[in-house]
């Protein structure tokens, strides 16, 4: 069936299984339900959510790497010379007990 040859009632005839319509066309032909001041101001709306939804990515994506980068430059050095500290000190306790073990052999001969 060309579509040249089917008239505005003959549509009604064919089933809605055999209608090889895309999504897009169904969209385009649902415009005509709504009138133009609401499509106008859905269309605003729309343009309007899109800006605030880049210009909020932005904003956020700025926001998270100054504060990363501000986390490594002021946080990091105090972490690792902590763990440096700890690591001393798990090092210095063996030789400690070896003193202290030495110490108390001695005073007990």
């Amino acid at each position: 069936m060309a579509v040249s040859r089917i008239g505005g009632d003959e549509w009604d005839q064919i089933p809605d299984d055999e209608l090889e319509e895309t999504i897009g066309e169904r969209l385009w032909g649902l415009r005509e339900m709504f009138p133009d001041v609401f499509r106008c101001k859905l269309e605003s709306s729309v343009d309007w959510s899109v800006w605030a939804a880049k210009h909020t990515f932005s904003f956020v994506r700025s926001a998270l790497w100054i504060v990363s980068s501000s986390m490594m430059i002021l946080v990091l050095p105090y972490v690792i010379e902590k763990e440096r500290s700890e690591y001393e000190k798990s090092q210095v306790r063996p030789f400690e007990m070896k003193h202290q073990m030495f110490l108390l052999s001695l005073s007990l001969l």
